[in-house]
């Protein structure tokens, strides 16, 4: 299921639900869309993610983004 964000650079584009820890993270973006409208990144409360890490260290979310860029 994706989610609608919005870039840095004002893109606004529906993404996979597993990459939006990553994009926070890695402040890529700056709102996304919950059922309850927009959060903006930096104002809005966020729930940290509770994702087990890899045995790299890596959020599972991370994991996934990274191998799906490789394809």
């Amino acid at each position: 299921m994706g989610i609608t964000v919005i870039f840095e650079n004002g893109e606004e584009k529906n993404v996979p639900s597993y990459m939006l820890d990553y994009l926070i993270r890695e402040r890529k973006i700056v709102a996304f869309m919950r059922s309850s409208g927009w959060v903006e990144i930096g104002r809005d409360p966020i729930r940290k993610s509770q994702q087990p890490l890899t045995r790299s260290g890596e959020r599972w979310s991370d994991f996934l983004f990274k191998r799906s860029q490789q394809s």
